[in-house]
């Protein structure tokens, strides 16, 4: 039977013009037919609704192109525009000589369409009350290079350049890695080449990368507290995750296992999150402890030793290895900016050799023409003379930080204030972290709870301390920050 023409018009709603078959109910249904652009696509588009919903039979024969156009009052060419997308999704198929017919298709189920429901709350969008938050992470946005920054993007994006449209092997631009090897080398006395440099996207991406090398039978010791994010990377990779305490020395070399194939995660240099600098003992006891057997290995994480405030800046653990035995991991994260997803790590070269042959065949994650941006940065100086400018920003704000502090007497104890973008506070009145956390939202300032980052029971020394981070904040709202505790944390308990 063929179809039947119906011209309706609705009220403030333009004409459609609609197509029945009467043995399935199938219409067609175009709307503003002035919008050529839009007409291939509302024939396509109810075309696979009616499909996929049932009512086009698999096998029923569709108008030809011809016939469709006339029936629809528009061109041959639109017709066959949306019959060939659909054939090339798989909704219908051209017979030879024969026409169009629709394939067999699962029916898709909407009836149990799920429902959307408002989110919870949760930490990213609680909190609107907040007037001060000590957040630990990020960098003061107000003094970035912006104006450094956009010459060098202007720059490093030259048409002229025709690799800047390629990928980048998967160690990273070899520039990029020089001048990383450079920077290491002056600031950390990191000995390596040019070639044991690897980049990556971030340090996980790194110790993504560490895990496929290692295998996932090597057992990771982890400081406790930990560092989560990377705990947490580990874990759900398979590693057998060993916790050792921490003291006022940092990891307890003394306490790690004596079997073969264990892999140390540490932060000597700022130990995340009390903050604590590993001294030179401690560090040569691991250093020891590494060459009893063939399969230790250390991945020292230096993740913001670039900020010291009390001395000057210690050598990484790195430097005093002779044996290649620690992975050497850096970020530019918390120097430039956390969206500069820039990390590097250093390989010692027996695992260099397996990296080789198991990630040869992939390319970098991170953009050639921001790897480009990251080089001049360094190279032409402007890294050192940011990095010197924030040292000095941050110290200011930790020095403001430290006389707000101060003012609130015996009521509390501190940790990890000596170097780093955050300290570890702890009240003396018996106040529990839950209240400490609690109290200081009441007036509006956010700190963040240290028990998250012990991996069992908080020790007694470590109870009733949170974390307080600077580098965020303005002078005023961190003074500002700091009354209001006062005013919450020893006046009203």
């Amino acid at each position: 039977m063929d179809y039947n023409t119906i011209k309706l018009t609705v009220l403030k709603q333009p004409v459609y013009d609609f197509f029945i078959v009467p043995d399935g109910g199938f219409m067609i249904a175009l709307e503003d037919k002035n919008n050529l652009g839009s007409l291939y696509f509302q024939i396509y588009s109810q075309l696979k609704d009616d499909i996929q919903s049932g009512k086009l039979k698999a096998g029923t024969k569709l108008l030809s192109k011809r016939k469709m156009a006339e029936r629809l009052s528009v061109s041959v060419n639109t017709v066959e525009t949306a019959y060939s997308q659909l054939v090339s999704e798989g909704f219908i198929e051209a017979e030879a000589k024969r026409g169009y017919f629709v394939c067999k298709i699962d029916r898709l189920n909407i009836d149990n369409k799920p429902k959307i429901e408002n989110e919870p709350d949760n930490e990213y969008n609680k909190g609107n009350n907040i007037i001060v938050d000590f957040a630990t992470d990020g960098v003061d946005g107000d003094n970035f290079p912006y104006n450094t920054w956009r010459k060098l993007m202007k720059n490093c994006f030259n048409e002229y350049n025709p690799d800047i449209l390629k990928s980048a092997p998967p160690e990273g631009d070899y520039k990029l890695r020089k001048a990383v090897a450079g920077h290491i080398y002056a600031s950390r006395g990191v000995n390596c080449s040019v070639n044991q440099v690897i980049i990556g996207a971030g340090v996980d991406n790194l110790l993504n990368i560490i895990s496929g090398i290692i295998g996932i039978k090597s057992k990771i010791a982890m400081e406790n507290p930990v560092y989560y994010e990377a705990y947490s990377l580990f874990k759900s990779l398979g590693h057998e995750i060993i916790s050792i305490p921490v003291d006022d020395k940092g990891m307890r070399a003394d306490m790690l296992p004596e079997e073969d194939s264990i892999i140390v995660y540490v932060t000597p240099s700022h130990q995340f999150p009390l903050g604590i600098t590993m001294p030179a003992g401690r560090r040569v006891k691991l250093m020891n402890w590494a060459y009893e057997t063939e399969n230790r290995y250390i991945i020292e994480d230096d993740y913001d030793s670039e900020f010291r405030y009390n001395s000057k800046l210690i050598p990484s653990v790195q430097s005093i290895d002779r044996k290649g035995r620690v992975i050497y991991l850096g970020t530019l994260s918390k120097t430039i900016a956390p969206s500069v997803r820039i990390s590097y790590m250093v390989l010692p070269n027996e695992l260099l050799k397996r990296y080789n042959e198991k990630y040869r065949k992939f390319s970098s994650a991170v953009s050639v023409l921001e790897q480009n941006m990251v080089t001049e940065f360094i190279t032409e100086g402007y890294y050192e003379r940011h990095l010197n400018r924030m040292r000095k920003l941050y110290g200011e704000k930790r020095t403001v930080l430290l006389a707000e502090l101060k003012k609130f007497g015996s009521a509390v104890k501190l940790n990890g204030e000596n170097a780093g973008h955050h300290m570890a506070v702890k009240l003396t009145n018996g106040t529990s972290e839950a209240d400490m956390v609690r109290l200081a939202e009441n007036v509006g300032v956010k700190v963040y709870p240290l028990s998250k980052y012990f991996v069992d029971k908080v020790p007694d020394k470590y109870k009733s301390t949170v974390l307080i981070g600077y580098a965020t904040l303005s002078v005023d709202k961190i003074k500002t920050g700091a009354e209001l505790l006062r005013g919450v944390w020893t006046d009203n308990i």
